[in-house]
């Protein structure tokens, strides 16, 4: 299990793990960390743009439809369902520019992951599970990466964007630590536009505790989803052990590992605060009904200010 920075609290103590709703300091992380001096445990892989056109190319509509989930860290979510509990729902919508499905290959075949826009200095920057990026210890970086904004039913109305850097943590590498099951990706310009400029963001929110209500979105399995369409819940977190957290609703299977949680989301700007992605605990959850996501506190936030250094 990873170390962990340690955390301030309010009054000046130290402690770590999650934390009480409000007792933590909460940093809303508005895109700039490039000014703070933070740790730097970082891996990237920088993409030539010989190899993000050959990505751009080998994308077709028939093999994004033909692409599967990735295997999880720990199994993946299968058809099983949780009992003697009232869960919520999810429901397939068409939706939003700043999620969609992020297509790539981990040399095994052709997957795809969820992903999300997420505010950086570079506006260049996704965030999604670390197993969508890196096999973990033993294995290698995915190729041929490509998001596709609101991918909904093969419609692509935002068009295809091909990956220019890779990067996770390198204690994920090395360990293929849960806790650290989170990554980011910065993207090629399309169009001579940046993919925030083109679809807007979500705000990084750390240290946020649990017992929070969140909107879930993502891309699950076409055996379990036939309509191909992304879906959506609303629910609540909650504590799973020291830096995981969970939530409860249905249809989360595989090909939503990455799929972001959005507190203080807004049906009007269709934008809220990334306080996890599904992955970690069992790659993101044995079952379709209950999934995970790595607490986001410190690291994560590091994590993406190396991103957004290297993404220029």
């Amino acid at each position: 299990m990873r170390n962990r920075w340690m955390r301030w609290t309010a009054a000046g103590g130290a402690c770590a793990g999650i934390v009480a709703a409000g007792a933590a300091t909460v940093w809303y992380t508005e895109g700039d960390a490039q000014g703070r001096t933070v740790a730097d445990t970082s891996a990237s892989m920088r993409i030539s743009a010989a190899d993000a056109g050959d990505a751009s190319r080998y994308w077709t509509a028939k093999r994004m439809a033909a692409a599967t989930p990735i295997d999880r860290p720990g199994g993946a979510a299968s058809g099983r369902t949780l009992t003697a509990q009232s869960i919520a729902q999810s429901k397939a919508f068409g939706g939003v520019p700043t999620i969609g499905a992020l297509f790539f290959n981990n040399g095994q075949g052709d997957h795809f992951c969820t992903a999300s826009v997420v505010q950086s200095s570079s506006q260049r920057l996704l965030i999604t599970a670390a197993h969508c990026i890196h096999g973990g210890k033993g294995k290698q970086y995915a190729t041929k990466v490509a998001f596709v904004p609101k991918y909904d039913q093969g419609k692509r109305p935002y068009g295809t964007w091909t990956a220019k850097m890779l990067l996770v943590d390198q204690r994920w590498i090395t360990s293929t630590d849960p806790d650290l099951d989170f990554g980011f990706i910065a993207l090629n310009d399309r169009s001579g536009k940046t993919i925030q400029k083109a679809v807007g963001y979500n705000r990084l929110a750390i240290n946020q505790g649990v017992g929070k209500t969140v909107n879930v979105a993502g891309y699950p399995k076409i055996a379990f989803d036939p309509r191909d369409r992304p879906i959506y819940c609303r629910t609540t977190t909650a504590r799973q052990s020291t830096y995981q957290i969970r939530m409860d609703c249905t249809g989360f299977y595989g090909g939503t590992s990455g799929s972001p949680w959005l507190l203080n989301y807004s049906y009007t700007t269709q934008k809220g605060d990334i306080n996890g992605v599904i992955g970690g605990f069992h790659g993101g959850g044995w079952t379709a009904d209950r999934s995970f996501s790595a607490y986001f506190d410190k690291d994560v936030y590091n994590l993406r200010a190396a991103a957004d250094k290297r993404a220029a």
